[in-house]
């Protein structure tokens, strides 16, 4: 019998054939999947990258069409699709042309490991085929760490609709749709028109977790494509603030220190409740699945997910509701809004409540009930923002353990072939490895070194140095630079479990740490290169004796001499700021504007700024500008993080 034939409008395969069975089709790889692209969604056509579903033992099924889905009104079907692999190749309505190593790591991402059949059948006779490999050429864990970056918790439109999940996603939708059309009026229904600017539009999923890593909500959001829009058109302004995790973790501090009780607020569908300005109008297509008869656009009243504009009409539309109820914007951060006996951290359209009283913040969120903003509370603070935050008596510890165990999968750590290490860095500093070998891509090294910048920065201070170090090289890494970034991972592998421990003193004292490492990439990279000769700067302030501000960085100027660090434990600082009279030369320009305005606040006694010399042992910015040897590292993460 003849191997099945392509879809129509399929170029005919050009691939050495595969092993044959009696019915005409490689063994044990025909699949078949539910109907996907819809001409009313730019994004939901099939993808080579997307995850592909089990194998069935009897060949390929006829296509089938997804059920239609009608809510006032009658909605139209999707065309229906049908993918086969078939000489080598995937084909689909349109050309779509996966290759061997593809279709092998797509796998790996639906199983986490070359599965069985696949390792069997994929062997013999593609020795030919110079685009061909075995699978059992790579090891699991490799093909595991490359499916750690899939779109599990992100799938697209089609590897929605078709995964085990098909139900929960679909329910997703029309709640969303629901709450859009029904509740919020978010549009209208309007005959298409030639000169109007219709902008196409998609839906984002995501599969929300708790901080433990267990599924949690599936979420369907309808967006517009805002890449299509024009500025002067569609858009005029859309700079929006988001809080800042200093302020987050000030107030968790301040709030401990002086129990204050603390609540979760999350508004549904936050930016819909902004409306357009009267300036802007804008046209929609209709939504994927959800298609009504006759040529009709969405004419939005609302600012609809996906639009520029959209974050910034929200948060003017929250902010003035909030200062209706007292709450004035901090000058230092807009996204904090402080009462006279309340304080809400913003996020987007998520809240973070601290008041004396639960009763405080129960009148707070009916008073925003009451002006026609749809939020709900959701418990204490614990678990915002996908940060666990356990109290302990007068003490906090933030952990992020499922984020901690997603960076070891992503860079390919399994415990078979693994061990802990006790620093993330090493004592020699990571230069650019000009002349090294280069990357071995078993991992994807941007995802793994984004991931570390997000819990670097939110609670893990003890790797923002050596994350720093890796993040430098993610356009140009060399295996050099993926041994470093596996270092961290081992690191946190052994300290899976902890996290940012803070107590807060009954001293409101600000304290600062900083440090710099003078041109420390001199010597270990090309002396030619200026970027060798610049300096890295390290600092650490606490608050009530808590880390609440940390950061790693090459400084942006190049620096003449020690003396150009604010230095607690240098010298050479503590005497320039306090020599009379003050010493310029030609030499210090550089650095005359900063000495200057520093001088100003040391001798101000209303800034009340205090200079104390400290021993090197106990210099918590060492954390942030250099590799440390084990026992000084786990003294000062002591200091710093409570263990």
């Amino acid at each position: 019998m003849d191997p099945p034939s392509a879809p129509e409008g399929v170029l005919p395969s050009t691939s050495p054939a595969l092993p044959q069975t009696s019915e005409g089709v490689p063994p044990d790889t025909s699949f078949s999947v539910p109907p996907i692209a819809s001409d009313h969604d730019d994004t939901s056509s099939v993808s080579a990258h997307d995850p592909l579903p089990s194998p069935t033992p009897d060949g390929p099924p006829a296509s089938r069409r997804f059920p239609s889905r009608a809510r006032g009104g009658t909605w139209k079907d999707g065309p229906a699709l049908d993918r086969r692999y078939t000489h080598g190749q995937w084909k689909t309505g349109f050309t779509c042309l996966l290759s061997l190593p593809q279709y092998a790591l797509s796998i790996a991402s639906s199983w986490g490991q070359p599965p069985p059949a696949v390792a069997t059948h994929l062997q013999p006779d593609l020795s030919d085929d110079p685009g061909s490999f075995t699978v059992t050429d790579v090891q699991p864990h490799i093909l595991a760490a490359k499916s750690a970056t899939n779109t599990a918790d992100n799938p697209t439109y089609g590897q929605a609709i078709n995964s085990p999940h098909a139900e929960k996603w679909w329910e997703a939708m029309e709640s969303e749709l629901t709450t859009l059309e029904s509740d919020l009026q978010a549009w209208e229904l309007v005959p298409r028109e030639p000169w109007m600017h219709v902008l196409p539009c998609t839906w984002a999923f995501r599969l929300k977790r708790f901080p433990n890593g267990l599924a949690k909500k599936f979420k369907a959001r309808f967006c517009i494509r805002g890449d299509r829009q024009i500025e002067g058109v569609d858009f005029f302004e859309t700079w929006a603030p988001v809080v800042q995790w200093t302020t987050v973790r000030s107030m968790l501090v301040l709030a401990t220190r002086m129990n204050m009780v603390s609540a979760q607020a999350d508004i549904t569908a936050a930016f819909v409740h902004a409306p357009l300005g009267p300036e802007e109008h804008i046209y929609v297509r209709q939504p994927a699945g959800f298609h009504r008869d006759g040529d009709l656009v969405l004419k939005l009243k609302k600012s609809v997910y996906g639009l520029r504009q959209s974050p910034r009409n929200f948060f003017q539309y929250l902010s003035s509701h909030l200062e209706k109820q007292g709450l004035i914007p901090s000058q230092l951060d807009p996204c904090l809004f402080v009462g006279k006996s309340m304080v809400v951290v913003v996020y987007v359209d998520d809240l973070l409540i601290y008041a004396k009283t639960d009763r405080e913040i129960d009148t707070l969120i009916s008073n925003l009930q009451a002006a026609g903003i749809c939020i709900r509370r959701e418990g204490t603070a614990e678990g915002f923002l996908g940060v666990d935050i356990v109290r302990s008596g007068s003490s906090i510890t933030l952990l992020q353990v499922g984020l901690t165990k997603r960076i070891i999968k992503s860079v390919g750590l399994c415990s078979s072939l693994s061990t802990p290490i006790g620093t993330p860095a090493e004592t020699t500093p990571l230069p650019k490895d000009v002349d090294g070998s280069p990357a071995s891509g078993s991992f994807n090294y941007a995802a793994a070194v984004g991931m570390l910048l997000y819990l670097s920065g939110h609670l893990r201070p003890d790797i923002a140095f050596a994350v720093h170090q890796c993040a430098r090289y993610t356009f140009h890494p060399t295996r050099r630079h993926e041994l470093a970034l596996i270092r961290i991972g081992r690191y946190l592998k052994g300290t899976m479990d902890k996290g940012l421990t803070m107590t807060p003193s009954s001293d409101p004292c600000v304290d600062c740490y900083p440090d710099a490492d003078f041109a420390g990439l001199y010597g270990h990279e090309d002396s030619q290169d200026p970027h060798c000769a610049r300096s890295r700067t390290g600092y650490v302030i606490l608050a009530f004796g808590c880390p609440v501000l940390w950061r790693s960085r090459l400084q942006t100027e190049i620096a003449l001499s020690t003396m150009c660090k604010v230095h607690e434990d240098n010298v050479g600082a503590l005497t320039l700021a306090r020599l009379e009279p003050r010493r310029m030369t030609p030499r210090s320009k550089h650095y005359a504007i900063k000495y200057h305005w520093f001088r100003e606040k040391v001798a101000d006694p209303s800034h009340r700024v205090t200079l104390v010399k400290i021993d090197t042992r106990n210099q918590l910015g060492d954390l942030f500008t250099k590799g440390l040897p084990l026992v000084s590292f786990v003294h000062l993460r002591r200091l710093l993080m409570g263990w």
